[in-house]
Order: structure tokens, then sequence, then C-alpha cells
């Protein structure tokens, strides 16, 4: 049980953004397992339920935190699979390229016709 209180403490300092880079590598090997799969789709079900207020009307504050967070996830994990292009398939590499071909072209028209 305090291990459940535990990760729930976690994933609320996660979306509130106040984990420190230890606790974060905890969280995630946490989410590795199925009581901290389910303890996480818990709170995360409870903190979705607290966006709309009696009213039926979004609560800026809680919305904007969590959509806060998938957008910071979401963007570390895109960074995280981008794979850096190699020299040769950069525009600028192409770009030199190509104009040291067409120079070397217009050197070898100038020698012949000279």
């Amino acid at each position: 049980m305090d291990k459940e209180i535990h990760i729930r403490n976690l994933v609320y300092k996660y979306i509130s953004n106040q984990c420190d880079g230890r606790e974060q590598d905890e969280l995630l090997r946490h989410l590795q397992t199925p009581a901290g799969k389910w303890v996480f789709d818990e709170v995360m079900t409870s903190e979705a339920g607290k966006i709309f207020t009696k009213s039926e009307e979004i609560e800026p504050a809680v919305s904007s935190r969590l959509l806060g967070r998938l957008r910071q996830s979401m963007v570390a994990e895109e960074t995280l699979n981008e794979q850096p292009l190699p020299f040769y398939r950069k525009s600028s590499f192409i770009q030199i390229v190509m104009a040291a071909l067409v120079l070397l072209a217009a050197l070898a028209v100038y020698w012949l016709t000279a």
C-alpha cells in the first residue's frame, strides 16, 4: 500500500511539473510494472474528471496543466526519435555540390572552346 501511495505521489508531482530527474526515472520504472500502470491510469482518470466543473465548464488550471505535460512529453519523445541527417543529405551540402558541379562544367566548356 505504501508503494502505491508513493507512485501516486510521483504521478501527481510529474503532472504538476515538480519532479526532478531522479523522480522521473523512478516513475518511469514504476510505469513498466502492472501496479504502476494501474496507479497511473487511476490518477489520470481522476485528474481527467477534475477538468470539468459541476457546471460542465472546463477548469482551465487543470486542463492546461495536463495539456502542458502531454505536449512536453510529446516533444521530448519526438526529439528522442529524431535521427540526425547525415551531412550528405543536408540541403546545404547538396547546394554546395551542385554549385561546384556547375562551376566545373563551365570550366570544362571554357577549356574546350578556347
